[in-house]
């Protein structure tokens, strides 16, 4: 799972590291929530670019979205059947750069939970995403999904899910919109070696949406 994230590199780093021929103006931001605008990188004929879409899919052939769940994930063992996502995943695939992404640990006492922070050891990461455009009311909207899998060990005793990284050598192959086959797509999403990723507890204040800034990421001593 995963259901709010941080993406606080500077712009200019951002297009060094995807090598976009285009990227919109973005700030720090630090609590990204689902229905947010995210930062999406796709192909396209000039290159590679970044653009900004609600986070929360809405396929393309829907007519009242509000009838829909929040798409803000798709699990990657359903992306080649499951109507919501398939034409997407043939398709429309995605990178969603971010600084790191946030986890809650459920608490021996049942009730309570821990946040932690995870990230990539070197430089951002980049979930794995399906994006859609659909016209609601009249109005043409931008969307994406997050592609979930089983966690590594790293995040195991945090939770049993954890949003698909890709590493640069396969980012060529999963952004372009040259048809393959769904065996094809589905290898390119190897599960994220733990060896890469670190993790740490931070402030419970990142639960509340309207809270930002980069305190939200600070460790904090008490693990629970």
């Amino acid at each position: 799972m995963c259901g709010r994230f941080s993406l606080a590199y500077p712009r200019s780093s951002l297009i060094d590291w995807y090598h976009t021929v285009s990227m919109p103006e973005i700030k720090p931001r630090y609590n990204i929530a689902p229905t947010d605008d995210i930062l999406v990188i796709r192909d396209s004929d000039r290159g590679r670019s970044g653009s900004m879409m609600r986070w929360g899919l809405i396929p393309h052939w829907i007519k009242d979205p509000k009838k829909l769940p929040l798409l803000f994930n798709a699990r990657a063992e359903s992306l080649a059947t499951k109507p919501m996502f398939k034409h997407a995943f043939r398709r429309q695939r995605c990178l969603i750069p971010a600084s790191g992404f946030y986890e809650w640990k459920l608490l021996p006492n049942g009730k309570s939970k821990q946040p932690f922070y995870v990230s990539a050891k070197d430089g951002p990461i980049s979930f794995a995403g399906l994006w859609e455009t659909a016209t609601v009311d009249e109005v043409t909207i931008d969307s994406c999904t997050i592609i979930t899998t089983e966690s590594n060990t790293l995040m195991r005793p945090i939770h049993d899910r954890m949003p698909f990284i890709l590493p640069p050598e396969v980012w060529d192959v999963w952004l372009t919109s040259t048809q393959q086959t769904d065996d094809s797509l589905l290898s390119l999403l190897q599960l994220y070696s733990s060896g890469q990723m670190q993790l740490w507890p931070v402030s419970s204040a990142v639960g509340r949406t309207n809270n930002e800034g980069a305190q939200l990421i600070q460790p904090i001593n008490n693990q629970g």
